[in-house]
């Protein structure tokens, strides 16, 4: 063998030897484990639009629900049952009344103007479409009650337990009226004879004051209801 090429030997030789006796390499540190949700989290914050908007419908015992993008507050109807399909106050209900309900001291208050297609008689809102209105507002009103009193995120499933309307004047279509609802009282399901908690409400209907003054507001129709409370939240 020729001096280089012993040389040459020799080195790659001693290299595998200290190959073999060298310590392993280190394996680069793993990353911390992300703690547990912090990747759904992650995925909320990008995704999700930020919330806009106010609070609504306050009251003295809950904040109530949230306003739109645009600031303007959601009836009552809206801001917990958007999807309701209720011909008297459903949002969604294409060919209903569309009640829109908002707080006011102790009760709600909705304007509305019913068309020429829901009168009995020429120049006469049908009763059964008024008497639609009453009952809707007086449910929601004995709902926000409910709520109100339980301190509870959205108004319980309430159902109309008795209903005396009395019809004081015809009520005019293509005429602005007032829905307005008064809490009577109010009993826990835990009072003897009582049962499952109940709202009594009054509500009355009223064509609208001129616009400008020069005239007072006109008692078309009242209601004395009592609703009962039966689920723990409004059905759809």
């Amino acid at each position: 063998m020729q001096p280089a090429a012993r040389v040459a030997g020799a080195l790659l030789a001693r290299a595998a030897a200290a190959g073999r006796h060298a310590a392993p390499r280190a394996a680069p540190p793993l990353a911390p484990a992300p703690p547990p949700g912090a990747a759904a989290a992650a995925a909320l914050s990008t995704s999700a639009p930020p919330r806009t908007g106010h609070v609504i419908n306050p009251s003295d015992l809950r904040p109530g629900a949230e306003s739109g993008p645009d600031g303007a507050a959601l009836p009552v109807q809206e801001a917990y049952t958007p999807e309701s399909a209720c011909f008297g106050c459903g949002p969604s209900s294409e060919d209903g009344l569309r009640l829109r309900s908002f707080r006011i001291a102790n009760g709600l208050e909705a304007r509305v103007t019913l068309g020429q297609q829901y009168c009995a008689f020429p120049g006469i809102v049908s009763g059964g479409v008024l008497s639609t209105l009453l009952d809707c507002h007086g449910n929601w009103t004995a709902a926000v009650a409910l709520m109100d009193r339980g301190h509870l995120a959205v108004p319980p499933l309430t159902l109309t337990a008795s209903i005396l309307i009395t019809f004081r004047e015809p009520a005019p279509p293509d005429t602005p009226l007032v829905v307005r609802s008064t809490v009577v009282e109010v009993k826990e399901g835990g009072q003897p004879g009582v049962g499952k908690a109940s709202v009594e409400v009054d509500v009355s209907i009223l064509q609208a004051a001129p616009e400008g003054g020069g005239g007072a507001e006109k008692l078309l129709a009242t209601a004395t209801a009592i609703f009962k409370k039966l689920g723990a939240a409004r059905a759809l």
